[in-house]
């Protein structure tokens, strides 16, 4: 592959360099290939570091000058914009907080527009920190669960027609399954949050990461009634491979939840990092070249990924996601049991394990393919022992 092919090293990282990193990923799992957690492989966009390398060179670690001590940051007035001019959805800026990351900004509104026992809406499978949030909370699972490849709409309104809930938490695209919804499915959720008066918490976070020919649709531009009881969670953290630094922007067009924000002293949920600041508006405002680069590798590797698990593990069954670069694989046929990462594990490779995104999860693993073609093919022949 030619230099000019690969602008940006995506297709060509080294193993044993991989192997010497000293993150998470790589480190805590002691596997030979590391394919587990959700964050990439690739570098990142060099607007991206050469930004932070000027905050360096200019020793400028102060309090940065962003217009008052609890202003909102740089990064924080970006996000209106971006959105509009990505997704054609115009947030209203004086809506927008800065958050640590999506994490807090889903456990806070949980916390303040939930009380224990409320039942919270998730589709399963479903990232594990929400499930978390659930029982951490004492609040009570209402799960959105699949039927012929298909969530079950029908069900979740028998369900809450008897026992209610005040939380949906929206993961759009969704972790682990790669699904984007489309806007007749997020006017269907719409319809039963409305009816139901239920508060959404959307997580957008993996919004870019959408494929070719697939387009995201915020939740809140479905129009003022969706967006009058959501709240909204995004950040360059996935898309730019950035989680270590810790940033999110929180729209809130929720009332309750901003009346709620209003009553609460400055920085009490944190105030914003300033290198991850300063990455974010890089990534936002000079990344997106390197952005498109990164969408053509995941592209080439959840396609290649059916061929490849056709050749070393026949029977595994796979969807390409439509966004996301996590896989997420159905291995009962293959008789490893509810937890099929324990055997993946002893052959050197690391996965997320399906039962940690509940009951639906068991007998599946979740693969990240974040990484060079020859990477992902050496880590899919691993997992065939």
């Amino acid at each position: 592959m030619s230099q000019l092919a690969d602008p940006f090293g995506l297709r060509s990282l080294d193993i044993e360099v991989l192997r010497t990193r000293d993150g998470a990923k790589w480190q805590s799992r002691g596997g030979r290939y590391a394919a587990w957690v959700a964050d990439m492989d690739f570098p990142v966009a060099p607007a991206i570091t050469d930004a932070m390398q000027g905050v360096i060179d200019g020793n400028a670690f102060g309090y940065p000058d962003w217009g008052g001590p609890y202003a909102l940051s740089p990064a924080g007035r970006l996000f209106a914009p971006r959105m509009a001019d990505r997704y054609g959805w115009e947030p209203r800026p004086d809506r927008v907080r800065d958050m640590v990351d999506v994490l807090q900004g889903v456990r806070a509104t949980v916390f303040h527009l939930s009380n224990p026992g409320d039942g919270v809406v998730l589709h399963l499978p479903a990232y594990h920190p929400f499930l978390d949030t659930v029982e951490l909370m004492n609040r009570r699972l209402v799960p959105v669960v699949r039927a012929g490849g298909a969530f079950d709409y029908d069900a979740l309104e028998a369900e809450l027609a008897g026992s209610g809930a005040s939380i949906w938490i929206l993961c759009n695209p969704h972790n682990p399954l790669g699904h984007v919804f489309d806007r007749p499915e997020l006017e269907r959720i719409a319809a039963i949050a409305e009816r139901f008066d239920i508060t959404v918490i959307s997580d957008e976070i993996h919004a870019d990461l959408t494929m070719p020919g697939v387009t995201h649709v915020p939740f809140e531009s479905l129009g003022d009634e969706a967006s009058a009881r959501t709240v909204t969670l995004a950040s360059a953290s996935k898309a730019f491979n950035l989680a270590g630094l810790r940033w999110a922007a929180m729209h809130v067009g929720s009332d309750r939840m901003q009346a709620v924000l209003a009553g609460l002293p400055g920085h009490y949920l944190g105030a914003p990092n300033l290198m991850a600041v300063t990455a974010t508006v890089a990534a936002w405002t000079h990344g997106d070249q390197w952005l498109s680069a990164v969408i053509d590798v995941l592209d080439e590797n959840r396609r290649a990924l059916t061929g490849l698990l056709a050749e070393h593990l026949p029977g595994v069954g796979y969807e390409p996601p439509r966004a996301t670069y996590l896989a997420w694989l159905d291995c009962t046929a293959l008789g490893l049991g509810p937890d099929p990462s324990q055997t993946f594990t002893a052959r050197g490779v690391a996965l997320s394990a399906g039962p940690e995104f509940g009951p639906q999860g068991e007998g599946h693993v979740r693969l990240n393919i974040a990484t060079s073609p020859s990477v992902l093919a050496a880590t899919v022949s691993a997992m065939a022992g």
